[in-house]
């Protein structure tokens, strides 16, 4: 480990979900994930109560924030790294 992680980061190591899936990355590099929970099967439960139900549904509905924040983030590197670096 090269680099220490961040207050609020963490650090894992994964396995690709494809095959051949890092073979455009470079050695070294880092990145961002996002981990997701569905709640779909428990809310069809019906001993799911209301109160429950409403927890669940805020849980997914964070991290459907998350990974549009996530993406968000990654369509804006290249303009942050280019034109907002301030470098020549």
């Amino acid at each position: 480990m090269t680099q220490s992680a961040r207050r609020g980061q963490l650090r894992e190591t994964g396995q690709p979900l494809f095959e051949a899936g890092l073979t455009a990355l470079p050695p070294g590099s880092s990145c961002a994930v996002n981990v997701y929970t569905s709640n779909h099967d428990r809310l069809q439960s019906p001993d799911v109560g209301t109160l429950q139900g409403i927890a669940l549904h805020m849980i997914d509905a964070v991290g459907v924030v998350h990974a549009a924040i996530l993406r968000l983030q990654a369509i804006l590197l290249p303009v942050r790294t280019l034109v907002l670096s301030g470098g020549h």
